[in-house]
């Protein structure tokens, strides 16, 4: 059973995302987020110091309840079954993607991946290794996004595989 402030939460998440269908992000107002959640004005107040820390909690949340029912595990040497999940949950949520892009807040969801691929790491040598894999991860998806969502998910596990896996970076 989830906490009545844990619920408003998501309410609030989820009417902002569905304001930013409709309005530009920056013209969207805490008035009008609470409206449309159903909630008093002062809840968004309670849980939030601002729009953008709404937005890190959706992204959160999804990014939480996905590792958790996929069971998803980063392994270097099943590298390509891992894209493809990953860019398949990902390709799930391409709407909230495009709407961050048209806002100019893509940049969170790089702060995303490298709030999960970071906090594995054990020792400094484990952090660059990391930070490389969040970094290409996140790259790879902005120019799937640059591209429209062309190729599948397991295209990108390909690509990646026949380039990186194969070829080395010695092009």
């Amino acid at each position: 059973m989830e906490l009545q402030s844990e619920l408003s939460k998501k309410y609030i998440a989820e009417a902002l995302i569905s304001l930013m269908k409709k309005k530009d992000y920056t013209s969207i107002t805490n008035k009008e987020i609470t409206d449309k959640a159903g909630l008093s004005h002062i809840t968004i107040y309670r849980n939030f110091k601002s729009k953008d820390d709404i937005i890190k909690y959706y992204l959160n949340n999804i990014t939480d309840t996905f590792i958790k029912t996929s069971k998803i595990i980063y392994t270097p040497n099943d590298f390509t079954n891992y894209i493809t999940k990953l860019f398949t949950h990902l390709e799930k949520n391409k709407d909230v993607a495009i709407l961050l892009y048209q806002a100019n807040m893509i940049h969170y969801l790089k702060d995303e991946f490298d709030r999960i691929f970071l906090a594995k790491a054990k020792n400094s040598n484990e952090i660059y290794h990391y930070a490389f894999v969040s970094g290409g991860l996140y790259n790879l998806y902005y120019y799937w996004i640059m591209n429209n969502f062309k190729e599948t998910p397991q295209e990108l596990a390909n690509i990646f595989n026949n380039f990186y896996i194969s070829k080395g970076d010695s092009n």
